[in-house]
């Protein structure tokens, strides 16, 4: 049986290869866009503002529709889960 793709905590982004942690550390539970440069969680809106972003390039939805998907997706991950 295959293991499990780790998840980050943050976004949900797999994090399949060690650059995708933060700090290219496998034991980190954050992605690399989720962190700063010290391996540290970003502000909430900062998270959002990223997530959305990707999904208008990605998908081609509205600003509006992107940061609704975004908020939505955070609600459920560990980092923001009860948060906001």
């Amino acid at each position: 049986m295959a293991e499990k793709c780790p998840a980050c905590g943050s976004c949900g982004m797999p994090m399949e290869k060690p650059e995708d942690f933060a700090l290219g550390d496998v034991t980190r539970p954050y992605c690399r866009y989720c962190t700063d440069a010290r391996g540290e969680l970003l502000p909430y809106e900062q998270v959002l503002e990223t997530n959305a972003g990707f999904y208008v390039d990605s998908q081609g939805v509205t600003r509006a529709a992107a940061i609704e998907m975004a908020r939505a997706i955070l609600a459920d991950k560990p980092a923001w889960r009860g948060r906001h």
